[in-house]
């Protein structure tokens, strides 16, 4: 049996992250480290709108500039009647090259020695022997093991069962867009649609990549999604705001977009990314949430590499989970109780927030001022956004 110090399961953002982190630690004392992945992420186009924030993104990462496709400077809402409100952010966003992006950081990985397996899945993790090792069954039928392994593999996985650990994804819900192009948007704007005829429980996107080209999908919230056709919806979407466009290629997806408190690290085993519902609940951003998690589930793996005691590894597991909460985790929890009331406020209270907003100037228009003097006027959405207050 082959053992390392390390197993991180996931090439993504969360994984890959976690590698450079843990081997930018360890830069004086390399360690073993493998990196898996049930598949080969760059070589087939990546399932995601791939827009972020700039300043959790560089946050998170040192930023290569060839990984960014646009430079997005505002959003655009609609309502659903079509009003737009348009919200310009000083610190601007990026439309990324996900693809590119993976692969750059999984070559930055080999050359610092990280052995690297891709097409291979992880079937089972064992719970940890004294020592917190733990075993990994791969589909090839091979069993690895590792004194920690980082669990990003994504949020079906469910690797960990039976342990007292968060590995069942939380509302996750179903989302289906596509590439296209002859797309009329501008390239410097995301634009998000909302309604209950468009998507009900969650919101439609388009979002630009430049060249007449963008991403354009929509998401739909699990308690709605009974007896609706996503693929039907999308087409209808299609046909009212963009019937010229030109398909290049269709995806399906799962968002795991609910968060509560519970347990991501035990002596041996981290969860980050998907795996461990890092997902925004409302945006339902996920690649500067994986890279955060993940960059603090390397810290977390090099302290526990580096523990003396049982006792110790497990105060290394509630500091990585304090971090993450103070990180994203505690705005999460509040965003994940105002989900179900945002989902259950009528059309027209939207409509109305929307034309009130929507004759102010788009530089005048703040988050503060959104929350805290326009929508003030109207009682149920007061009510929807009370956790966040």
């Amino acid at each position: 049996m082959r053992s390392y110090d390390a197993v991180i399961i996931g090439a993504g953002p969360a994984g890959l992250n976690a590698g450079l982190r843990l081997t930018s630690i360890a830069a004086l004392k390399p360690l073993s480290v493998l990196l898996i992945d049930k598949v080969i992420p760059w070589e087939r186009p990546i399932p995601c709108a791939e827009g972020v924030g700039r300043l959790g993104f560089e946050e998170a990462l040192e930023v290569d500039p060839s990984w960014i496709r646009l430079v997005i400077s505002k959003a655009c809402f609609y309502s659903p009647d079509g009003t737009c409100v348009t919200y310009t952010d000083a610190n601007k966003g990026f439309i990324i090259d996900r693809a590119k992006m993976q692969r750059d950081l999984a070559d930055k990985l080999k050359k610092r020695g990280v052995e690297i397996a891709l097409g291979v899945k992880a079937v089972k993790i064992s719970a940890g022997d004294d020592d917190g090792r733990r075993e990994i069954a791969l589909d090839s039928g091979e069993t690895v093991s590792a004194r920690v392994v980082i669990d990003a593999s994504g949020p079906v996985s469910m690797l960990g069962r039976g342990e007292d650990i968060c590995w069942k994804p939380y509302d996750l819900e179903p989302a289906y867009f596509m590439v296209a192009d002859n797309v009329r948007c501008d390239n410097d704007a995301v634009h998000i649609y909302t309604g209950q005829k468009v998507a009900p429980g969650g919101y439609a996107w388009v979002f630009p990549r430049g060249n007449g080209v963008a991403n354009i999908g929509l998401v739909v919230g699990r308690n709605q999604i009974k007896g609706i056709n996503i693929r039907d919806l999308l087409r209808e979407f299609l046909d009212r705001s963009f019937p010229d466009v030109n398909i290049l290629t269709y995806f399906a997806g799962s968002i795991p977009c609910g968060y509560r408190r519970g347990n991501i690290a035990l002596p041996g085993l981290i969860k980050c990314g998907d795996a461990a519902n890092a997902t925004n609940p409302i945006s339902r951003a996920g690649i500067v949430e994986a890279l955060m998690s993940g960059g603090l589930a390397g810290s977390a793996a090099f302290d526990i590499l580096s523990a003396a005691s049982v006792k110790q590894k497990k105060k290394i597991c509630a500091d990585y989970e304090k971090a993450w909460l103070e990180k994203r985790g505690s705005r999460h929890l509040k965003l994940a109780k105002a989900k179900d009331s945002l989902a259950k406020v009528p059309d027209e209270d939207y409509n109305t927030a929307a034309r009130t907003l929507g004759g102010m100037s788009s530089d005048k228009i703040s988050m503060a001022k959104i929350f805290g003097v326009s929508l003030g006027r109207f009682p149920r959405l007061v009510w929807a956004l009370r956790h966040l207050m």
